[in-house]
């Protein structure tokens, strides 16, 4: 099994470093919605607040990552961390920090700790064995699931039965969790020369990989924002929507576990082609379900190749990219995570303003086989493309 012999004692450090790190990115946008209730600021100022964890998490991690390619990890991740842990501290423990710097607080606990997933994942290829790369990299996104999953409860629960602040207090604890286990971690220092030029154009060259991050998230996003509408319109409970998506997450816990138990036929790329297909035809067809149960099986299959997906993402982004490129790369995976939930959350609302649950279901789902077709088709030219390249060079020679 693959797992066996995983879990060194650096192994099992690095994954409590990553739930601890993850969970206050987990709880962030709910955690700045009740705190917008609970507050002066309104529904509105946590809204913004929200937003502007996130912009400025999509935009700090490719930016800071490239920091990595030459520096020690374990200073660089520490030093972000514990300014977003002092940012959470302060949304905690201030009594009226005013909407405009409770938004500037948000924003900086989203940037100062953004390149961490990128480098904590870039981290686990030399605590592994090569042959438990996969396993470890499904491990990682299990343990990421699984704080998406706790968080709603964990937030709701201090919010509403101790202060709208408390989240907060819990996201600093976590944040300097993780940070204080890095130092029981062995360090990792990127090239000492200068490498390749301009780090993150080189990391973008491998954008079929980040456009299929942005379709599964989009994908991902539109379910989740019309699920209620979409049940209303059938008629059915609206507060199915809740239990249905708690089962959505814990079967992407599932099939996370399960796909890195062992290793597949197939190159990572085809496999993380045709899975997100599957999954754009499940979600699909919740459009046409007749009752909730059907809604329900439909989106706990999405969940389990959904880990699949996220995981196959991550092995193909390692396969196209150098060593030094690879924290910048999967930091720029992250952000696109980011950009495709955000922009599948706008189109949503939008869609939802001018036509039914249903609709607006088969259209996210036909944005997102049209950027998983790029992908593909993109994947096709790259061999041609190589041998142009080859050709011109022995004509030049």
């Amino acid at each position: 099994m693959a797992y066996r012999g995983l879990f060194t004692k650096h192994v099992t450090i690095w994954a409590v470093v990553v739930t601890a790190s993850r969970l206050p990115v987990a709880m962030a946008p709910l955690a700045f919605l009740f705190y917008g209730r609970g507050t002066d600021a309104g529904y509105s100022g946590g809204a913004a607040m929200a937003a502007a964890y996130a912009i400025a998490e999509a935009i700090g991690a490719p930016l800071l990552s490239t920091r990595l390619r030459t520096r020690p990890y374990r200073r660089e991740i520490t030093g972000g961390l514990g300014l977003s842990a002092v940012a959470f501290g302060l949304l905690a423990l201030l009594p009226a920090p005013g909407t405009v710097l409770a938004v500037i607080l948000a924003a900086t606990a989203g940037a100062a700790a953004a390149a961490a997933p990128g480098a904590l994942r870039t981290m686990a290829e030399d605590l592994a064995p090569e042959k438990r790369i996969h396993a470890a990299l499904s491990l990682e996104s299990t343990l990421n699931m699984a704080a998406w999953a706790a968080s709603p409860a964990l937030v709701s629960l201090l919010a509403l039965e101790s202060a709208p602040q408390t989240p907060f207090l819990l996201a600093t604890l976590a944040t300097l969790a993780a940070t204080a286990g890095l130092w029981l971690l062995p360090d990792k220092t990127g090239a000492t020369d200068d490498g390749q030029r301009a780090p993150l154009k080189q990391a973008l060259t491998a954008w079929p990989v980040y456009l299929t991050s942005i379709a599964a998230m989009y994908l991902l996003a539109s379910i989740e924002l019309t699920l209620p509408a979409l049940l209303q319109h059938r008629e059915m409970p609206v507060t199915y929507s809740g239990p249905i998506l708690t089962g959505f997450a814990l079967a992407s816990i599932i099939g996370g576990l399960i796909y890195g138990a062992r290793t597949w036929p197939g190159s990572v790329h085809r496999q993380s082609t045709l899975l997100l297909v599957i999954m754009i035809a499940g979600v699909a067809a919740t459009a046409f379900a007749s009752s909730w149960t059907v809604i329900a099986a439909l989106l706990a299959l999405t969940g389990l190749l959904q880990a699949a997906v996220l995981i196959t993402r991550n092995l193909t982004l390692r396969e196209q990219l150098p060593a030094d490129l690879h924290p910048v790369g999967y930091s720029v995976l992250y952000a696109g995570s980011g950009i495709g939930y955000g922009i599948s959350a706008a189109a949503t609302g939008l869609l939802l303003t001018v036509t039914t649950p249903d609709t607006s279901v088969l259209i996210a789902t036909g944005t997102t086989l049209l950027l998983t077709a790029a992908t593909w088709l993109r994947r096709g030219a790259a061999p041609q493309d190589r041998r142009r390249q080859d050709v011109s060079v022995l004509e030049e020679g």
